[in-house]
């Protein structure tokens, strides 16, 4: 559906509607005749004006503004927005891996003939495991998006990972082909492909990004040239510093998304060393606890084109962080 669509849908919805309201008074004709086709005009008309009223919102919604916050100890937000090449919605934290308090976990691995794990939504994971900040990590299948009543997965369904999978220990999954597997150990170093050490927490994403400090050379295909919604994943060059870049895509000025190089430079100029593509388009989501109990959808997720619709997705990656010091907050 065109940007522009949204002002003529909603003039013609309207008019819908006042035809059929003429239909219901005026219309001389027996009354079961008029009443019906009144009211099937009125109601097409709403639903019209329900459409066009929303899909005008969405593609004239204003831009937030840059921020720039601590939300816990140790853990640092960003947002950035940007008008050109195109309108650019992004979102990046900094997580100190030497922080007191700072630990992470992966979903929960519960392997069957049918899946590794069962899929959640990132605010559904975060709630269930108590953490202050989590995002989506794995591309998996199956995975179908068609339209509200026809996708999957849905909640609870039985999935499976692409690459490999590790929570506290445990592994799952298996390493695939192009595919790079992030490693956090015990004590929170972060490696890649390799761990350092006993397997303790792990994602995989669909390969390299970042490394020796440099955007890798991306192969010409589509997924990689045109702007889309992505998540990233990196390490800066002392091993201090976990970096997670998330971009809102697919949503006419609003945030229209970055290529995959654009997204790269990002992450590089966050001072990434070493950096991998997790699950992007509309599973890209990033979630915080902003009040005990309460848990927010940073981001702007998009399913079917509805905004702030969450995706079910199969693994994440959550922070647990202390709160900050009383002084900090004010």
């Amino acid at each position: 559906m065109k940007p522009w669509l949204g002002a003529p849908l909603l003039a013609l919805s309207a008019l819908v509607i006042a035809v059929g309201l003429g239909v219901l008074l005026r219309w001389r004709v027996r009354a079961w005749l008029r009443f019906s086709a009144g009211l099937a005009l009125v109601l097409l008309g709403v639903i019209g004006c329900g459409v066009g009223g929303y899909w005008f919102w969405f593609t004239h919604r204003r831009q937030p503004e840059p921020v720039r916050e601590e939300w816990f100890a140790g853990v640092r937000y960003e947002r950035w927005v940007f008008q050109q090449p195109r309108p650019v919605v992004a979102h990046v934290v900094r997580v100190d891996l030497q922080e007191p308090g700072i630990d992470f976990l992966v979903t929960p691995g519960q392997p069957s003939a049918a899946g590794e794990v069962f899929a959640d939504t990132t605010s559904g994971f975060a709630a269930r495991h108590g953490v202050q900040l989590a995002i989506n990590a794995n591309y998996f299948y199956p995975f179908r998006s068609n339209h509200p009543l026809d996708y999957e997965p849905h909640l609870g369904d039985p999935v499976h990972i692409v690459g490999r999978a590790a929570s506290r220990g445990s592994v799952y999954g298996n390493p695939a082909k192009d595919l790079v597997t992030l490693y956090l150990s015990r004590d929170h170093r972060v490696s890649f492909d390799q761990p350092s050490g006993e397997v303790w927490q792990a994602v995989s994403g669909l390969g390299y990004v970042v490394r020796d400090g440099a955007p890798v050379a991306f192969s010409e295909d589509g997924f990689n040239k045109v702007p889309y919604p992505r998540m990233l994943a990196g390490v800066d060059a002392t091993g201090r510093y976990l970096l997670l870049l998330l971009v809102d895509g697919k949503q006419p000025a609003y945030s229209e998304g970055l290529t995959l190089e654009e997204a790269t430079n990002l992450l590089v100029k966050q001072g990434a060393q070493t950096g991998i593509q997790l699950d992007g388009g509309g599973s890209a989501t990033l979630v915080r606890q902003d009040a005990p109990g309460h848990l927010l959808v940073v981001n702007t997720p998009t399913n079917f084109r509805i905004a702030g619709w969450e995706r079910v997705v199969a693994t994440h990656l959550g922070i647990y962080a202390r709160p900050l010091p009383r002084e900090t907050r004010r």
